[in-house]
């Protein structure tokens, strides 16, 4: 089944994860989470992403009028 309007979501690197976090003034114990189980990081894994407990998944929403908004998530099991 394909969600309709999913925003894009992707597996950050330690690196990426890292930049990101200081360019937005945040602290990786201040993410909110998202399960593992959770049916769009199901997705990435399904594309051969691996995603493991302590990853960092940025999400990408297109808003009209806000333009594109990221948002950040820490995974847990």
């Amino acid at each position: 089944m394909t969600w309709v309007g999913l925003p894009k979501h992707e597996k950050l690197s330690m690196t990426a994860t890292k930049r990101e976090l200081k360019n937005a003034k945040l602290d990786m114990e201040e993410l909110p989470l998202i399960k593992w189980s959770d049916k769009a990081l199901e997705m990435l894994r399904n594309k051969g992403i691996e995603i493991n407990a302590g990853d960092v998944v940025k999400i990408t929403r297109e808003s009209k009028t806000g333009g594109s908004v990221e948002y950040y998530r820490k995974v847990i099991i």
